[in-house]
């Protein structure tokens, strides 16, 4: 599998880098790289302080940083290469003094009609839909990526099909690991999921993903239900995984909801309720991932200047499920800016 990932990345580098085909004979003028495609950026920032009233953490912090490069090669094939600058699992005794660079994507697109697909590291459906309503990633990550449900982006092929204006359905055959890893075994994930916009202001989807080679695979169930109008947005989703990494009952199942609303054209207030639960193991008094169980509450407001620069300020809390585990209270100022 590492092979072929190198493959791959080859390939798209040789294709990024074919002369585009003169459109008559007689012009000697060729597109430059800049002409064939776009460099894009993103990146995530932060100030932040807790309300605990103790030991006071607080700071400025680059939370993210996103660069890349995308191209269409010609009718049908277009190209696309992100790097990830960050600590993807923001666990290590590293992650706040260093910054590792991943490719978040690296794959090939071929797309004709209502089909598309796309082969390389691709970010994955699994929360891509819930992730875009919520529309806020730059302060929070959305349900299924916070708790490690699954991964944002994998090594694999993906599949999309549009059938209508209402409904589309995708698919995919990943690596598993996420981008971060290559492939370390010999387990895979498949996904399939539908969306179905039966109303203009109507969203639906339901999802569902499952290892196929261990013993008791990890599997996910997602739901979402999503309502946009004028000036209000309320979406909510319900979320099961079994066998949390390959282990046997292992069980974390919850819910996300989150609402927001344009106060003016540029302001827009928010807010997002989740919880998180485990399931409790024969024999045991309290839930296996008890440490982590517990809810999330975030509201704030977004002030956006120009298009591509947003500037909010929130408050978050984590309070934990676990009688003797630690509430976390803090205000943020979170800031995005795109190119």
């Amino acid at each position: 599998m590492r092979k072929l990932g190198f493959y791959i990345l080859g390939l798209l580098f040789v294709l990024s880098n074919l002369e585009a085909k003169p459109q008559a004979v007689d012009s000697a003028k060729k597109e430059s790289w800049t002409e064939r495609g776009e460099v894009f950026g993103l990146i995530f920032a932060n100030f932040h302080s807790d309300l605990n009233n103790e030991e006071t953490e607080r700071g400025f912090e680059i939370k993210r940083a996103y660069l890349g490069y995308k191209s269409k090669l010609d009718d049908h094939f277009s190209a696309n290469i992100k790097l990830d600058i960050g600590s993807p699992d923001d666990v290590s005794e590293y992650s706040l003094k260093k910054r590792f660079a991943y490719f978040k994507n690296a794959y090939m697109q071929y797309k004709t009609g209502k089909f598309s697909t796309q082969i390389g590291i691709s970010d994955c459906q699994q929360f891509k839909v819930q992730e875009k309503f919520w529309g806020y990633r730059y302060i929070y990550q959305s349900f299924q990526d916070v708790n490690k449900f699954g991964p944002s982006a994998d090594m694999g092929v993906l599949i999309d099909y549009v059938f209508s204006d209402k409904i589309s359905v995708d698919a995919s055959f990943l690596n598993g690991e996420g981008y971060t890893e290559l492939q370390s075994d010999e387990d895979f994930k498949t996904s399939i999921g539908a969306t179905y916009t039966p109303f203009k202001y109507l969203m639906l989807r339901l999802y569902y993903d499952s290892g196929i080679a261990y013993e008791y695979n990890q599997a996910n169930l997602a739901s979402f239900a999503g309502l946009t109008f004028d000036k209000l947005s309320l979406g909510g989703e319900y979320n099961y995984q079994w066998n949390n990494k390959s282990n046997n009952n292992h069980d974390m199942y919850g819910y996300s909801f989150y609402a927001k609303y344009h106060i003016l054209q540029k302001l827009k207030f928010f807010g997002r309720y989740d919880h998180v639960f485990s399931n409790t193991l024969e024999g045991e008094i309290n839930p296996w991932n008890l440490s982590n169980d517990g809810s999330t509450i975030i509201t704030g407001i977004e002030f956006s200047p120009i298009k591509n620069a947003q500037i909010a300020i929130d408050y978050q809390d984590k309070i934990a499920y676990a009688e003797n585990g630690t509430d976390l209270y803090f205000v943020y100022v979170n800031l995005q800016f795109s190119f």
